[in-house]
């Protein structure tokens, strides 16, 4: 079975790299971009399963991002999680569920709750 691609956004490179290397570390095929307009353009040439989505980017707000991820036959089918170490509060949360989110983890993160979260998305 070939590993499950995961889209993962984030402007911050450190943060970037650390995801993704826990990612890859857990078996995942991980993708990087480090805006919204990036993210947008790399969800449809690759089409991942998933998309770990910091909601502050530079560009285009997370929430944005997944309402349009979301709007697109191409990419509708993506399992996108929001992710954010500065929107936090219990209405931030409701607000990127709501713009299609299929899961919102605040940081920092236990990594094995992240682990799970996205396999449990796609089972």
């Amino acid at each position: 079975m070939n590993p499950v691609l995961v889209l993962n956004v984030d402007d911050y490179e450190a943060g970037r790299y650390a995801k993704t290397r826990l990612l890859q570390n857990a078996g995942f095929d991980v993708h990087e971009a480090g805006s919204g307009m990036e993210a947008l353009r790399m969800a449809a040439a690759t089409q991942p399963i998933l998309m770990l989505l910091d909601v502050r980017l530079p560009d285009i707000d997370g929430r944005e991002v997944c309402r349009r991820i979301k709007a697109d036959a191409g990419t509708r089918a993506v399992h996108v999680v929001h992710i954010s170490s500065a929107f936090i509060t219990p209405e931030d949360v409701a607000s990127g569920l709501e713009s299609g989110a299929a899961a919102y983890i605040t940081s920092p993160f236990e990594p094995r709750e992240l682990i799970a979260t996205l396999r449990s998305l796609i089972h």
